[in-house]
């Protein structure tokens, strides 16, 4: 009789026998539901910390491409004023009392389309000159318009005072540019009496300006028209449309109560250079606190920035 000694079985073969149990043959390990769920709140978090820093870089990216337009602005200022005896560019004789066009007449493409695809050009009561006519664009190029866009540019809301115009998603189509000019700034047409000018900066040549590295040639965001009471609607005070956000600051705030709402914006100064300043305090109060804006005095620094 032939004894034969039984092989034992490998050490980890009874858990091997255990865990196949219930399991059917091939099947691999998954993640159980609890796995799951932290996974997806990990992700969650992940995003909800990267997206604001995301937001904030393309923000500031946007910026400094705006802070490019401005200085090329403010270089087509001082290439306009050596051609003109040292001028600003004129403003002119039609709209020296009706200070809300000129704002943006200087450079950039006409628009003020009518964006729901009748093809009817709209205009807002004359004021938008064709490219042609608009002074700045001989020294930025005709068909160069790129430089008075905004990427953050927001749109700017008419229809309180313009109902026939409709809604633009941005104040570059609105005008054909994102950035004001400061009104102040343009020089008297020699056809316009030159008493209505009084004391104010307009028709001084660019190298008297007082302070030129505070006194704003161009801005953004802008500030709604008649931002003082004047308009057709003098009950209304002006308002300042918030576009870069990558400073903080949502929505919009009145003039005269915009000096406790810190926030950042792109302005280019006479003396060329453009910088991100807390636009907040500009163009609101005085060195002493008292709000300014009604006068028309060289004394009014309405449209110096004040630094706090």
């Amino acid at each position: 009789m032939c004894r034969c000694k039984r092989r034992r079985p490998p050490a980890d073969a009874s858990i091997r026998q255990v865990m196949s149990v219930g399991r059917p043959p091939n099947a691999r390990s998954a993640f159980s539901l609890v796995e799951l769920l932290v996974s997806v709140a990990i992700m969650s978090l992940l995003m909800a910390v990267l997206l604001p820093v995301l937001r904030s870089a393309r923000e500031a990216a946007l910026s400094a491409a705006c802070l490019s337009n401005l200085r090329q602005l403010a270089a087509a200022v001082h290439m306009y004023a050596q051609d003109n005896a040292g001028y600003l560019p004129y403003i002119p004789p039609w709209q020296h009392n009706n200070m809300d066009g000129t704002l943006y007449i200087c450079g950039g493409p006409s628009y003020a389309y009518d964006d729901k695809g009748t093809g009817e050009c709209v205009t807002i009561d004359g004021y938008l000159p064709a490219p042609q006519n608009r002074v700045l664009n001989r020294y930025t190029g005709i068909g160069r318009y790129d430089i008075y866009k905004c990427g953050s540019d927001k749109g700017y809301d008419l229809h309180e005072y313009y109902p026939q115009i409709c809604w633009m998603p941005s104040l570059w189509q609105y005008t054909g540019s994102s950035y004001f000019f400061n009104d102040y700034a343009l020089a008297r047409h020699p056809s316009v009496d030159e008493s209505d000018f009084g004391e104010s900066p307009w028709n001084k040549r660019l190298g008297r300006l007082p302070n030129g590295s505070r006194f704003v040639l161009f801005y953004e965001p802008p500030a709604q028209n008649w931002p003082w009471g004047y308009g057709p609607n003098p009950g209304k005070r002006g308002k300042v449309f918030r576009w870069h956000r990558w400073r903080g600051g949502t929505g919009s705030f009145t003039y005269d109560q915009a000096g406790d709402a810190p926030f950042w914006a792109n302005i280019a100064f006479a003396d060329g250079h453009a910088e991100a300043v807390d636009f907040s305090s500009t163009f609101i109060r005085d060195p002493s606190g008292t709000i300014i804006g009604q006068s028309r005095k060289a004394g009014n620094v309405c449209w110096w920035y004040i630094p706090k």
